[in-house]
């Protein structure tokens, strides 16, 4: 009985045994296959995303340009990844963005306007304007210097003038009188607030009137063409005036008032404004028809409108500057994928110096502040924004402050302070901008171009000159007409300067919104390194620090550059952009 009991019981065992070695066989066979079979149910729930060669465009450093290190930072934001190569991969190539509206339009204007030999003269059409400015400012407030001078009657009549003719023949007056008449000279500083409203009948019977605006050669000729003329009808007065302002050369009137203050100067040649008007309004004709003004004029309309988001802005901004619609937010694949700060932004997952709320922001406008708070509030935007914001509204701080270190800083600094003094031409816009409201609207130098333009004979010279142009001098008066719209010739168009000043305003207006949210005093010194630290820590609690410079071979009592400059560039790790994930493609047979 014993034996029996070993024997069943190693029986057992041995099954027992064979068993285990079945199942763990089972198993060791069947854990492959449904680990193979988990991984073909995940490719096929979740297809692999395919990444093509990637090639990024290259950011322009400050010293090729304000324009292209604008376009690298903005066009960028989002880390672009094209299939092809860019265009600054070619050597001797910059800018990626030669293709953008901006850079189209300023290659056509650069090459209809800038360089035609007839629109340069508009820099002399600009002389002259200012020139006749100060002759009206100096008659206006310093009518002494002018005082018993002026422009003699003959020399600005017609080289056809039938005034002497009639006066003679038709009035008639005498051989000596009429000689007086047109041997007298016009006191200009009785016309520099416009036509007086007194006419030669007020005046002809007046010693005192006639000599406030003649200047004749002797006492006894005055007399005589006061005596000659008081005697004469209002009827027949009234003639003589309209035919004289009818004899009147008004290209040659102004091309002598000059002299009167300065016996040097050129004058004003009428003749050639009215060719270099019509030239360049041709060229800005054949500018308008190219694709790039059309495109300009499509994306640049909408921005005039009264409320628009930031992205219909950004997108706006990046056609222009960039050449594709969507910018810094753009559809283009990028490479920010693998970057865990933007899954923890998207997600809402907050690092150790993140904020729940928006904190107002006391160094800007409201205007920067209400944008900032809108970025910051969609996942999306705050991804770009973080990584713009240093560059906006971030300081550089550099150590030491040292006289060989503050030289070098001068020269990095010179594309923020172009970017400054834009910024003060947009500020000083404000400023002026009643001012040059006020001179289109009442100006006395105006005033005189629309009397010019209205007189027949200037109208008729301007009208065969620009016989070919789309426009005529109706046209140029209705540009620079000042009057209410309702009395506007119904068969002209309703554009005149004040919608232009309006344009001009309201953009220049918007730039300086934008302007202020950037801060462009961004180098600071620091005495070293430890300070750039502990500084550094405290702006990146506001996004506000950008990166900073350590000279590592120069002190602060060092003068000059040394032939080799060693230095560091201490940033954010989170800004830093990784390359540990990013693999180079395998190239293809």
């Amino acid at each position: 009985m014993g034996a029996g009991k070993e024997v069943k019981l190693l029986l057992w065992k041995n099954w027992t045994i064979r068993r285990r070695q079945r199942v763990r066989f089972f198993m060791e066979i069947m854990w492959p296959v449904m680990l193979f079979m988990g991984l073909v149910w995940l490719r096929r729930v979740n297809p692999l995303y395919r990444q093509n060669e990637c090639h990024f465009p290259n950011k322009a450093m400050p010293s090729a340009g304000v324009m292209p290190w604008i376009q690298g930072i903005f066009c960028n934001a989002n880390n672009p990844c094209f299939q092809y190569p860019t265009r600054g991969e070619s050597p001797g190539l910059v800018s990626n963005y030669n293709n953008s509206i901006l850079a189209r339009f300023y290659t056509n204007a650069h090459e209809l306007l800038f360089s035609d030999p007839e629109v340069q003269q508009l820099g002399r059409l600009w002389r002259d304007l200012n020139a006749m400015s100060n002759f009206m400012d100096t008659l206006r407030t310093h009518p002494e210097q002018v005082s018993g001078r002026g422009v003699k009657v003959e020399t600005i009549l017609k080289d056809d003038e039938t005034l002497t003719s009639f006066l003679l023949r038709d009035i008639p007056l005498t051989e000596s009188v009429v000689y007086q008449l047109v041997s007298a000279q016009i006191r200009p500083e009785q016309f520099v607030f416009g036509v007086p409203a007194l006419h030669l009948k007020d005046i002809a019977c007046s010693l005192t009137l006639l000599e406030r605006f003649l200047v004749f050669p002797s006492r006894r000729g005055l007399q005589a063409v006061r005596n000659a003329m008081c005697i004469l009808t209002p009827q027949r007065l009234q003639i003589i005036e309209d035919k004289f302002y009818a004899n009147v050369d008004f290209f040659k009137l102004f091309r002598l008032l000059p002299r009167v203050l300065d016996n040097h100067s050129e004058g004003i040649e009428i003749q050639l404004w009215v060719q270099v008007v019509s030239a360049f309004s041709d060229k800005l004709r054949e500018l308008y028809q190219r694709n790039s003004s059309r495109e300009l004029l499509q994306v640049m309309t909408p921005l005039f409108q009264n409320k628009l988001s930031f992205r219909e802005v950004m997108a706006a901004a990046s056609s222009l500057v960039c050449g594709y619609t969507e910018g810094a937010f753009s559809q283009v694949s990028s490479f920010n994928w693998y970057e865990d700060n933007n899954y923890k932004a998207f997600l809402g997952i907050s690092s150790h110096r993140a904020q729940h709320q928006y904190t107002y922001d006391n160094s800007t406008t409201p205007f920067c502040n209400d944008m900032m708070n809108d970025l910051e509030s969609n996942p999306i935007t705050k991804i770009v924004w973080n990584s713009v914001k240093p560059m906006l509204m971030g300081r550089i701080l550099y150590a030491p402050d040292s006289q060989a270190v503050r030289q070098i800083i001068r020269n990095a600094n010179t594309t923020f302070e172009e970017l400054e003094r834009l910024r003060t031409m947009g500020k000083a816009w404000e400023e002026v901008a009643p001012q040059i409201w006020a001179f289109f609207q009442d100006g006395v130098q105006v005033n005189m171009i629309r009397d010019t333009i209205c007189n027949p004979s200037v109208m008729d010279f301007i009208d065969r000159s620009l016989e070919e142009a789309p426009f005529s001098s109706k046209h140029i008066l209705n540009f620079l007409y000042n009057g209410p719209p309702e009395d506007r010739p119904a068969e002209l168009p309703d554009f005149d300067w004040r919608d232009l000043f309006n344009l001009t305003d309201r953009f220049i207006r918007m730039l300086n919104q934008y302007g202020d949210c950037l801060l462009l005093d961004k180098f600071v010194a620091v005495p070293d390194e430890d300070t750039i630290t502990n500084w550094a820590l405290d702006l990146l609690e506001d996004g506000k620090f950008w990166a900073g410079l350590v000279f590592v071979n120069m002190h602060s009592w060092t003068t000059n550059v040394p032939p080799h400059v060693k230095f560091k560039i201490r940033m954010d790790i989170d800004a830093v952009e990784r390359t540990n994930k990013v693999l180079g493609s395998r190239p293809q047979s």
